[in-house]
């Protein structure tokens, strides 16, 4: 066998070996991982069941709150779609509906627990991802989670 033989079939083998690996992982939007806040663990991901909410559920939730991080997290629709985003980033997240309140980006970026009060009140707390960031030090702060509460 030449050399020029040998290497277009281990170039063809790893060319089928990366579609195989390719077909074996789930669509994101396939993986149905459970919710979970934990003390110290905080996690984001898409509980086994969501469903996606109508204008009529989630017109109650539409409105910016206040969050105890100082930021704001802002609820809306758009067409037949509930979105949330982060101190008017510009990002938006198309969110799910989850047992107990709970709503969820579909792109793992937010998870809110929202209980609407009376008086236009509203209480719970949000999990958001913090995305890389460059330090004062010139250091680089790798993505992490954070956690806040409505206020």
């Amino acid at each position: 066998m030449k050399l020029f033989d040998s290497i277009a079939i281990g170039g063809a083998l790893v060319l089928l070996s990366s579609a195989a690996a390719a077909q074996a992982v789930p669509d994101a939007a396939q993986q149905q991982p459970s919710v979970s806040i934990k003390a110290n663990e905080l996690r984001i991901e898409l509980p086994d069941h969501y469903r996606k909410m109508w204008p009529a559920d989630y017109r109650d939730y539409i409105r910016e709150y206040s969050l105890s991080n100082n930021m704001t997290l802002r609820v809306f629709a758009r067409g037949v779609n509930m979105y949330a985003a982060l101190n008017n980033s510009g990002e938006w997240h198309k969110i799910v509906a989850a047992p107990s309140n709970t709503f969820i980006a579909l792109d793992r970026q937010i998870k809110m627990r929202i209980n609407l009060l009376e008086n236009e009140e509203a209480s719970g707390e949000v999990v958001m991802v913090v995305p890389p960031r460059r330090l004062d030090d010139g250091t680089l702060a790798v993505a992490s989670l954070q956690h806040a509460t409505l206020r």
